[in-house]
């Protein structure tokens, strides 16, 4: 889990180096392409993380992606600005609708997964309790039959 947790912060500080180049490029579109490469790629891997350990990060973890996420807003509005002022606006709109529809879905699959978690653990909860009450109740039959036959 540490582990994804560094890459997900090494991607994200790859955007940072990608923001340098998109100024320098001014919004050439292969130079554009890249960076939009690497934005996908934090994005998802973010994503990936959250959906991976959905209830069970860390504090620390959990700080660690929320930063990371916060990376990747500075790096969409400065996107967006530099979009807009090579006349790349629409291009933007669209990419950013593309994100957004992305986002959307991994926030369901993320309520999904929390609603499973919860019922599992339910689950668990009543089977420990059906068991236990198993348990019990064939230590008493068996204590009861001793008792019978003893005498």
């Amino acid at each position: 889990m540490i582990a994804e947790i560094a890459t997900v912060i090494s991607v994200v500080k790859g955007l940072n180096d990608a923001i340098g180049a998109l100024k320098e490029a001014s919004g050439h579109a292969t130079d554009l392409s890249s960076v939009m490469g690497r934005y996908a790629t934090a994005n998802e891997a973010i994503q990936e993380v959250e959906s991976k350990y959905v209830g069970r990060l860390s504090v620390k973890e959990s700080t660690q992606i929320q930063m990371a996420k916060r990376q990747l807003a500075h790096f969409n509005q400065t996107l967006k600005d530099q979009m807009l002022m090579a006349g790349l606006g629409s291009d933007y709109r669209e990419i950013m609708n593309r994100v957004e529809e992305s986002r959307l879905e991994h926030e369901k699959q993320i309520r999904i997964a929390k609603i499973r978690r919860r019922k599992n653990i339910a689950f668990a909860k009543q089977m420990g309790v059906a068991f236990t009450a198993a348990f019990v109740g064939f230590g008493v039959i068996l204590g009861l039959i001793l008792l019978i036959f003893k005498k």
